[in-house]
């Protein structure tokens, strides 16, 4: 009986000891970043994230600070209708920002810290992410046709 009891203390706790949380991964904090921009400067169009820098040291339980670093672009989603923004198609004429922030796990609950900037097509120097963006696009949007236009000019 004695073993019985002793086991079922135990048990009891075992099952009493808080569960810890999943860390969230760098894609999810990035996510709660779009939606905190979101809530936070209620654009009249929704944005949504459009490219990340990755992240090969990411550590979410880690105790300093660590950087964030991404773009946005508004997408066709009213902002206060709070649309699930992974379901809303980037405006063709929409609002590129780029933006930058830090995660901060720390604290309960685990803070981000964002800022976006517009980007001036006009100004701005186009960097080789954005080139390779722009190439990476234009093949998912013409890529057969300028396949076959290539093979036919060289074959």
């Amino acid at each position: 009986m004695e073993k019985f009891c002793a086991a079922l203390l135990i048990f009891g706790v075992v099952a009493a000891l808080p569960s810890v949380p999943p860390s969230p991964s760098y894609e999810e904090v990035l996510a709660s970043a779009v939606d905190l921009y979101n809530q936070k400067e209620n654009p009249q169009y929704a944005f949504r994230l459009l490219e990340l820098e990755p992240k090969a040291d990411w550590d979410p339980s880690a105790q300093d600070i660590q950087p964030l670093k991404f773009s946005i672009k508004e997408t066709v989603c009213l902002n206060s209708e709070k649309p699930d923004v992974n379901q809303c198609d980037f405006k063709e004429d929409g609002v590129d920002k780029d933006c930058s922030g830090f995660y901060y796990a720390n604290q309960s609950p685990a803070t981000v810290i964002v800022q976006c900037e517009n980007v001036d097509q006009a100004l701005s120097r186009i960097t080789r992410r954005r080139w390779r963006r722009r190439i990476r696009r234009f093949f998912k949007k013409h890529g057969v046709s300028v396949a076959f236009t290539v093979a036919r000019f060289f074959g």
